[in-house]
Order: C-alpha cells, then sequence, then structure tokens
C-alpha cells in the first residue's frame, strides 16, 4: 500500500518489526505489512494518521470501504422515522 507522507515520517510509526518502509519519492514510501485479521490492518493503517492507498487485495479494499461507509453513516444525524403504516378501513385486512 502506498502512504502518503516521507518515508522517515512513516518510520517513526512503523516498527520494523511490523513492516518495511521504502521511500518512492519526497512525499510518498510504500508499506510492506501484514496483520492477524483484516479489522487489525485497517485499524493500524488508520492509526498511521496519514493519507493512504490500497490497490489489494480485494478483500482488504472491500473491508476499508464497508469501514468507510460505517464511520461517515456514525457522523451523520439519524432519520427521521417514517410516516406510520395506515390501517385498512376494512376489518381483516
Amino acid at each position: 500500500m502506498s502512504v502518503h507522507a516521507p518515508a522517515a515520517a512513516v518510520l517513526e510509526r512503523v516498527n520494523p518489526a511490523v513492516g518495511v518502509v521504502e521511500p518512492v519519492d519526497a512525499g510518498t514510501c510504500v508499506l510492506d505489512t501484514g496483520a492477524d485479521s483484516l479489522d487489525s490492518l485497517a485499524v493500524h493503517l488508520g492509526m498511521l494518521g496519514y493519507e493512504f492507498t490500497v490497490t489489494g487485495p480485494p478483500e482488504l479494499v472491500a473491508h476499508l470501504e464497508e469501514l468507510a461507509g460505517r464511520y461517515a453513516r456514525s457522523t451523520r444525524p439519524p432519520s427521521p422515522p417514517g410516516p406510520a403504516p395506515q390501517k385498512s378501513p376494512f376489518p381483516g385486512r
């Protein structure tokens, strides 16, 4: 995955036992890492504090998309309840 920050800055947040950081240019690096679960990897990416781009594996991309939607929904006010169902004017229906 690409991290949109200098490699030196990312190295300050990533233990060498957890991942390898390789510079791409002055403001971008590649982080090669793994985790026991998609949740753990998503949490660690979020805690880096930098923008990042993930293009694979597909399971991680899908998981991050699901989490992004959940986080976005958590900041919206709840929707007002819909109209109450109408009672039928005919008994038994």
